[in-house]
């Protein structure tokens, strides 16, 4: 949200200087600076009360990450993460506003998760194991990644396909171009650096429709969340 305000404030001083340098333009710009001056206000109270909850739930948010770290370490079987992440939904993706495990496609497709963020957009989740690997030896996608990605290029087809029936249910602001996928897979500490590089290859190609995180990178995100606002706070 800061990086709101900050362009926000870029593009008011900018129309400011045009109107400064060319009053016959300042009745056409000055109307359009007190805009954006009032939304500078908003987005500062906003980023104000969204401050204010994370200093009081980031303690207890950042207890979830030592029962994450251990799933991680054990390698847990996927039923484990899920219920892990029916729990604390906002570790799978930090602008959720309401989480729908095991979402059914009208018995079709299940999605782990359908994740209704808060700019009323709409994310399919597909977890699988963070014991799997993602690459063979000659440096291919294993057999593993391959299926997951097309699990995920399943459930946005038919989401696709399906626009009027899921806007009936729990996704009634649903548009053709306001969804996309999550899948969750292998661990970024297993791979070596040219792997890593695949892996950023392939989401760069995808990331108009999904994305492909690991289950440590998600670890490391949500601690990184905190941290910032732990510097904002104390």
């Amino acid at each position: 949200m800061h990086a709101n305000f900050e362009a926000i404030n870029y593009a008011k001083n900018l129309l400011a200087s045009i109107s400064d340098s060319d009053p016959n333009r300042a009745d056409f710009v000055n109307p359009i600076i007190r805009e954006l001056e009032s939304a500078s206000k908003l987005v500062q109270e906003q980023e104000s009360q969204l401050a204010i909850a994370r200093k009081s739930d980031w303690t207890e948010y950042e207890s979830k990450f030592e029962d994450y770290r251990r799933l991680l370490e054990k390698n847990a079987e996927e039923p484990e993460f899920q219920s892990f992440f029916e729990n604390v939904p906002v570790f799978l993706e930090a602008k959720v506003m309401k989480a729908y495990p095991k979402f059914s496609l009208a018995g079709e497709l299940i999605p782990d998760f359908l994740l209704v963020l808060h700019d009323l957009s709409y994310l399919f989740v597909e977890i699988e194991k963070p014991g799997f690997k993602l690459f063979t030896k000659d440096g291919n996608p294993t057999a593993d990644l391959s299926h997951a990605q097309q699990q995920i290029r399943d459930y946005l087809k038919w989401v696709a396909n399906n626009i009027d029936f899921l806007k009936r249910r729990e996704c009634p602001n649903l548009t053709v171009d306001n969804f996309k996928g999550l899948l969750v897979i292998g661990k970024s500490g297993d791979l070596d650096p040219e792997e890593l590089e695949k892996l950023h290859n392939i989401n760069a190609e995808v990331r108009s429709k999904y994305e492909i995180k690991t289950f440590d990178q998600i670890l490391k995100e949500n601690e990184a969340m905190v941290d910032n606002v732990k510097k904002y706070y104390t």
